[in-house]
């Protein structure tokens, strides 16, 4: 072997270590609620209980500010870091524990102002547009590079057009990569240009060179009106309530072929007023969704292969003055209004419930990852004691939390990612929020055979050199008597000779929650005894590298209900398999002597609480 190949082989050793190293994260949230339809749904866990105040952060990205104008377009999730546009026309970057990026962050971009155009990451890219309110920028599109802050800048308009609609980014069939926005003319702050009514671009993503400019043709122009990228179909609302399905994709001299134009106030037979919201889209369901301000939520059908709206499917639900975009998810509609967050009928547009959190402009952030029938909703609210929302499916506020600073009100919405959510508000605060994740088999999608959790019955002799014993599995019954708390237990006893009573635990770790643990702690509540007088259980979890269940806790307390708990706080990986899984176990502290004296061990309830 030469000295060449040598150092080649070093070097391919030391890259390989290098990428072992680096942290699995979240998913990202890159763009106006996640992704190019506008879904607003993660699988990513988040919070479900009130945040942990020692891991959970706040940060001040305009200090001394006091002001009314901070952060008003939602934040983003890029590669383990979240950006926020701030007023003054800067871009801000944290890691997801609250650290500021270095160097030369925050990036300033364009002239000082408000901004409420939420940012798109992709292609290597943050791409942010200057809002331009009450001026006009020398430019006003950004792409900036998330390492270092370097960016190419290009000038949209010269004069002072409003861009408050956030930033589509989509790659389309052929890879080709592009971001779309509109923009609106504020007449009373450029009398002299009221023939420019509004515009919506596509810009190429790579070069940012124009591929396409559409005129509003209501001449309202575009306010917070993303648009959803459906196949090759881009499709977005106005300030007149008409709605536009455009080839995006197909265009020729900075012209793009239009499929079709509706007025929706004709379509519902009533003055929708503005449609303030972006476009939503369900492959589900074969709709798309939106809100206006004269207080409704809307849904149209929507044909994928086509670009044709079909008016014939639709229905229309009164909530109450909205902005929201609405997100579907497994047959419900989420949606903000000045009422509250509504959930309605996906079918028919029903209201199912109503919460009445506060003023609720934003949209919705839903994250699925405890199951159908298990999301939860996270929504701010746009008032003196503004803050965020976390809402159960059920439509109860599980928690809530006023945000930070003198003015409080939160107008745009929140991003999910790896067990965080973030969230700024009117006072230049970007929070980030997370809490530990408890596994239990409180659910019936996550018990008897289902992908998350699992438990198993009968008896061991001694502690098992293995971790799957015993392995009889609950049944149903048993599976049910131990979902929650409540003196309903699942119990078995020995038959055989020096043997002992035993439940076997396993729980499923959520993916990207896992690189981010800290501690693992389990706790059991039941009763456990024998017969022969020696009462009581010890509490194991299984250590993957040494192949041994490691104890937690023993307690002696016989047949009255007791608990045991204990946990690992170091080494974490080597207590989570190469499946995800970490395995508990329960051992009653007697034996079976075969003689009629058995081991007893019932559960009444068992949860493993993770910390990021």
């Amino acid at each position: 072997m030469n000295k060449c190949t040598k150092i080649l082989i070093m070097v391919c050793l030391t890259l390989l270590l290098a990428a072992v190293a680096q942290p699995a994260l979240g998913s990202n949230w890159p763009e106006f609620q996640k992704d190019k339809i506008n879904s607003g749904v993660t699988n990513d866990s988040a919070p479900i209980a009130s945040p942990n105040t020692t891991i959970s952060w706040a940060v001040d990205t305009v200090p001394g500010s006091g002001g009314w104008a901070g952060i008003d377009a939602s934040p983003i999730v890029y590669n383990g870091s979240v950006y926020a546009v701030r007023v003054g026309s800067k871009l801000v970057k944290y890691s997801l524990d609250g650290t500021p990026a270095g160097g030369s962050w925050p990036v300033s971009f364009g002239n000082p102002s408000l901004q409420n155009a939420a940012p798109a990451a992709g292609n290597g890219k943050i791409y942010v547009l200057n809002t331009g309110y009450s001026c006009d920028p020398s430019s006003d599109l950004y792409a900036i590079n998330p390492d270092d802050g370097s960016n190419t800048s290009v000038n949209v308009a010269s004069r002072p057009i409003q861009f408050s609609s956030p930033i589509t980014y989509a790659e389309d069939s052929n890879g080709s990569k592009h971001i779309l926005f509109g923009s609106v003319n504020m007449s009373a702050r450029d009398p002299v240009n009221l023939s420019d009514g509004g515009k919506y671009y596509c810009y190429n993503a790579t070069t940012l060179s124009k591929e396409w400019e559409r005129n509003c043709s209501s001449s309202k122009g575009y306010y917070w009106a993303g648009a959803a990228i459906i196949g090759n179909y881009a499709v977005y609302g106005d300030d007149a309530g008409h709605l536009v399905s455009v080839n995006y994709t197909n265009f020729a001299n900075n012209q793009v072929v239009t499929i079709q134009e509706i007025d929706a106030s004709t379509v519902f037979g009533f003055n929708v007023k503005e449609i303030r919201s972006s476009i939503s889209y369900s492959a589900d369901t074969g709709r798309i969704y939106f809100s206006s301000k004269a207080g409704y939520c809307y849904a149209i059908g929507f044909n994928a292969s086509t670009g044709q709206f079909n008016t014939n499917d639709r229905w229309s639900c009164s909530i109450g003055r909205s902005t929201s975009t609405p997100a579907y998810y497994n047959g419900r509609i989420y949606v903000g209004s000045s009422g509250g967050l509504y959930c309605l009928n996906e079918t028919n547009g029903i209201s199912i419930w109503n919460n009445a959190v506060g003023s609720v402009q934003s949209s919705p952030a839903i994250s699925t990852f405890y199951g159908p029938g298990n999301e939860y909703i996270y929504v701010t609210t746009n008032t003196a004691n503004g803050g965020i929302y976390c809402v159960d499916s059920s439509g109860n506020t599980v928690w809530s939390e006023i945000s930070s600073g003198s003015n409080k009100y939160c107008l745009a919405g929140a991003a999910i990612s790896g067990g965080w959510v973030f969230y700024g508000n009117d006072d230049g605060y970007l929070h980030g929020r997370a809490n530990w994740t408890r596994y239990d088999f409180n659910g019936s999608t996550h018990f008897n055979g289902s992908t998350g959790m699992w438990a198993y019955k009968y008896q061991v002799n001694g502690v098992p050199g293995t971790k799957n014993e015993p392995n009889e599995e609950f049944n149903t019954t048993e599976y049910n008597a131990i979902k929650t708390d409540d003196s309903v237990y699942a119990s078995n006893q020995t038959t055989t000779e020096n043997y002992s009573a035993a439940h076997r635990f396993v729980f499923k770790i959520d993916d990207n929650e896992k690189p981010w643990i800290t501690s693992i702690n389990v706790t059991w509540n039941g009763k456990a005894y024998c017969s022969g007088g020696t009462d009581g259980a010890t509490l194991y979890i299984w250590n993957n590298t040494l192949s041994a269940y490691n104890q937690l806790n023993n307690g002696a307390n016989g047949q009255n209900k007791f608990s045991l708990s204990g946990g690992v706080i170091s080494n974490i990986g080597n207590y989570i398999d190469n499946s995800n899984n970490v395995t508990v176990l329960v051992v009653q502290n007697g034996k079976d002597d075969g003689l009629g004296t058995h081991s007893n061990i019932e559960t009444d309830y068992v949860k493993l609480v993770v910390t990021p």
